[in-house]
């Protein structure tokens, strides 16, 4: 399917081939008796392929800046920095003081990171990391999804779930005590560094 800059460039050459007296769809030379070889009608055409040829000119810049935008978001992308905390930021993130998700604490935890462009900490990567230190595991339901649950360890560190109801049926909602926060925030490092390993 042609974009509409080569659509335009299509019918510039067949008005360019008319005022030039030949048929754009033979190739033949326009009989002396046609219309399209009269004076005003030349100049017609010899207008509207200039006012297509700024159009294709337009639409040119358009994507060379289009293009230039989106070299520029990757760069700012590549520019930010990974996620880490300084001593100062750890002690001032404000823990939850309920049992939250993990979502609900990250959101403080990133909150007390400097607004300098540096990646946010994701909930995967921790979930991750508790998961390869034994006190979260993956299963499988009985639809062949992957969900975290408890082990046997969860409770050590202040990790419990409440029962969730989804349209799916029952699910659980891993919930993180302060006591949890804490122990996360005690290895941040760890689980940074695991980050930017993977």
């Amino acid at each position: 399917m042609l974009t509409e800059k080569e659509k335009i460039q299509r019918a510039r050459m067949y008005l360019w081939k008319l005022h030039e007296n030949i048929d754009p769809l033979t190739d033949q030379e326009i009989g002396q008796d046609s219309v399209l070889r009269q004076e005003r009608m030349k100049k017609c055409l010899a207008y509207v392929v200039e006012v297509l040829g700024r159009e294709v000119q337009a639409l040119e810049k358009e994507e060379e800046s289009a293009a230039a935008g989106k070299k520029d978001r990757k760069r700012e992308r590549q520019k930010r920095r990974d996620f880490y905390l300084t001593q100062e930021e750890i002690d001032s993130v404000k823990l939850v003081s309920e049992p939250c998700v993990i979502s609900v604490f990250l959101q403080a935890v990133n909150a007390a990171a400097a607004s300098d462009g540096r990646k946010k900490l994701q909930a995967k990567k921790v979930n991750n990391w508790l998961v390869r230190q034994g006190y979260l595991e993956d299963r499988q339901d009985g639809r062949g999804y992957l969900h975290r649950e408890l082990t046997e360890r969860s409770a050590e560190i202040g990790i419990t779930s409440r029962q969730g109801m989804g349209s799916f049926g029952p699910y659980s909602i891993i919930l993180y005590d302060e006591q949890a926060q804490k122990y996360i925030l005690e290895h941040i490092e760890d689980i940074v560094k695991e980050q930017e390993e993977e």
